[in-house]
């Protein structure tokens, strides 16, 4: 009867602890139910997530050789939606330009276990090429042996197509800027051409003008001066008053000569000027019977000697610029200029005529040929009004960047 009542009560114990270890089983079996239901709820919302930025997530095993892909990353590739994928199933599908690198970035990633950055292009079963960027890291097992490779990819073919159209818009725009700047260049040139030409012609016609000015009118003025004075000669004290007419008339003649010896001197001009403060001055002498000229040179510091060439193209510069001021601006006076200073010198020619107006005629070709001269001899010309009344002109040289004669011939 004991023994019968000793075998009730093991039994009973044993129910009891089974009961127990089922009961916790089952609380178990519910907690990994809900954990797997956690995990699957946040993989879906992760998955949810990188499909909207496009990332893909991949994972190689490196120990094994094999490569999980999602099911979406696989029908992208092409690959097959079941069974292994190894390294060399991956690697046909990236552009065969671009293999050798990624394969290479992923080896020193793993040797240097450090991560790893590249941008490949992978092309589609129906041979679309996407662009993507890889950010690459290493896991390492306990004995510190790179075990796991694991990626995000992201697609960046919209940035890509971007890049390329953005460089072939540069390229096209360098392009263009190139063959604006080529034909600038050349209608620069050919504009200088022309100039220089309009140049040499009026100098030739100058230089034919001062000829016949010489030899024609010139010679005309000494032999009607030479006549009168025969003439009053000839009158003498028996016809005093047609004397003294004559000899108005010989006096008139010798100055007109002279007038027209210095004109024609003037005209002639030439390539090469050896003095210029002299020239100046006698570019003013010449022409004060028209209006009051002078000719003054100042000078903040010992003056430089200037070269031939240039002294001759600032020279034309002052002489069309008096001649302008004579001619077409009516000035009563005008002054001259040559001031050194700073490593610089100024031809400056004011007058207090009308003005300078460069639709007048002759106006607009004679600044032109003032500025290409000023430009022949690294120089710029500038016009502006005068304080009160006139025009001046004003031509800036560096001292330092006289050309040659042969640039400027």
């Amino acid at each position: 009867m004991v023994l019968a009542g000793s075998r009730h009560i093991s039994m009973s114990w044993i129910t009891v602890i089974w009961l127990m270890n089922a009961g916790a089983f089952l609380m178990l079996a519910a907690f990994a139910v809900r954990l797997a239901r956690v995990w699957e709820t946040r993989e879906k919302r992760f998955n949810l997530a990188a499909k909207s930025a496009n990332l893909e997530m991949w994972e190689w095993d490196l120990e094994r050789d094999e490569i999980c892909v999602p099911l979406t990353g696989r029908a992208q590739l092409g690959l097959p939606a079941f069974g292994r994928i190894t390294f060399q199933h991956l690697m046909p599908r990236w552009h065969p330009e671009d293999r050798e690198r990624v394969r290479q970035a992923m080896n020193e990633a793993i040797q240097n276990v450090k991560d790893c950055h590249v941008e490949f292009r992978v092309v589609a079963p129906d041979g679309s090429v996407r662009w993507v960027h890889a950010h690459g890291h290493v896991h390492l097992d306990d004995r510190g042996k790179a075990q796991r490779l694991t990626a995000i990819s992201l697609d960046i073919t919209d940035r890509k197509e971007a890049e390329i159209r953005a460089r072939e818009q540069r390229a096209e725009l360098q392009r263009v800027t190139q063959q604006r700047t080529a034909f600038m260049e050349r209608e620069i040139a050919e504009r200088a051409l022309v100039e220089r030409e309009v140049i040499e012609s009026c100098a030739r016609e100058q230089r034919r003008i001062a000829y016949d000015l010489h030899d024609g009118i010139g010679q005309q003025l000494v032999t009607i001066a030479i006549s009168a004075k025969l003439l009053e000669e000839q009158l003498g004290p028996c016809q005093p008053d047609e004397a003294d007419q004559a000899s108005a008339i010989v006096k008139l003649a010798n100055e007109a000569a002279r007038q027209v010896r210095l004109t024609a001197r003037s005209a002639e001009g030439g390539d090469t000027v050896d003095d210029l403060e002299t020239a100046l001055e006698c570019l003013a002498v010449n022409t004060s019977h028209s209006c009051d000229v002078k000719s003054v040179v100042t000078s903040d510091a010992e003056p430089l000697p200037i070269s031939p060439p240039v002294a001759a193209q600032l020279y034309r510069i002052a002489q069309e610029a008096v001649r302008n001021a004579i001619e077409h601006g009516a000035a009563r006076q005008v002054l001259i200029q040559l001031t050194f200073g700073n490593g610089d010198m100024v031809l400056t020619v004011q007058d207090d005529g009308a003005g300078f107006n460069t639709k007048t005629n002759g106006h607009g070709m004679g600044l032109r040929i003032m500025r290409y001269r000023a430009q022949c001899i690294g120089g710029s010309c500038e016009v502006r009004p005068g304080p009160n009344k006139g025009t001046i002109i004003s031509c800036r040289v560096p001292l330092q960047a006289e050309p040659s004669l042969s640039t400027i011939s």
